[in-house]
């Protein structure tokens, strides 16, 4: 995946620009999230994205909306994910840049991006896909978001707490309290990221820590099950292993085996 430098002007609200061109993400892929919410196109206008949510089916458009918290949530292709183009926002700011509420993808984590984007969407698509240069399609996703992106009220100290999460590995709601001391309660922890990340700050330092202990995982391959556990803040790999079932619907152990099949099955294409 290829990042490019976001606008200075759009920097309070968005993260990066990324084109992903992967050959091996095709067939059945999961779902992740880091708590900052994602705008994908697609490669073509015309292209469905197929979505498989604990186990219930539905198709997106070619352009689609990725937050909250994905639980058991795939996607499939039958070519795969080049060309992609996305776009991913700081969570602070989102909700109140589009008009939403903070718990909009509560029941939905995945949604059409025409379903949020109002009356210009058709005219924005279109434009889109008329042309295929990423500076072209980058610039036009500029200016769009420019006209759109509010500036509004978020606490500096809110900031500070996401950039502290980024930066560790291990860390447990009582221990980002116990690290701000006096400056923080948990009253007033939950209020604002509830109101601008769009859920605890339990459950987005939960999704943060699986991400990082599942990238560990993926990469050593052979490491210790129990080790990546108590390397990423989990009590044992007993608390990991719920957590991998309850983000991706099957055990690591499964998940794992069906993904070298899956690989497998592509190189000998």
């Amino acid at each position: 995946m290829n990042r490019f430098e976001v606008p200075d002007r759009l920097k309070p609200f968005v993260e990066g620009f990324y084109v992903l061109d992967n050959d091996r993400c095709i067939g059945k892929q999961l779902f992740f999230n880091d708590g900052y919410p994602v705008l994908a196109f697609m490669r073509a206008r015309n292209e469905r994205t197929r979505l498989i949510v604990d186990g219930e089916i539905s198709l997106v458009e070619n352009a689609w909306f990725c937050g909250g918290i994905l639980k058991n949530v795939y996607c499939e292709s039958s070519t795969a994910f080049r060309n992609m183009f996305v776009i991913r926002f700081h969570p602070m700011t989102f909700f109140g840049s589009f008009g939403l509420e903070e718990n909009y993808f509560t029941t939905k984590q995945v949604v059409n991006f025409s379903e949020i984007a109002g009356a210009g969407f058709a005219k924005l698509n279109n434009a889109f896909y008329d042309t295929t240069s990423t500076i072209d399609r980058m610039q036009l996703i500029s200016e769009w978001l420019a006209k759109r992106m509010n500036r509004h009220y978020y606490p500096e100290l809110l900031t500070d707490i996401l950039h502290s999460i980024e930066k560790r590995d291990t860390l447990s709601v009582k221990g980002l309290l116990n690290d701000y001391s006096l400056r923080l309660n948990y009253k007033w922890l939950e209020r604002n990221f509830k109101r601008h990340v769009g859920m605890s700050p339990k459950e987005y330092i939960s999704i943060r820590r699986f991400l990082k202990a599942y990238l560990d995982l993926h990469s050593s391959g052979a490491k210790d099950l129990l080790q990546v556990a108590l390397d990423h803040g989990y009590y044992d790999d007993n608390h990991f292993i719920k957590d991998f079932r309850r983000f991706s619907g099957v055990p690591p152990k499964t998940y794992f085996q069906n993904l070298e099949t899956h690989l497998g099955t592509i190189s000998s294409k």
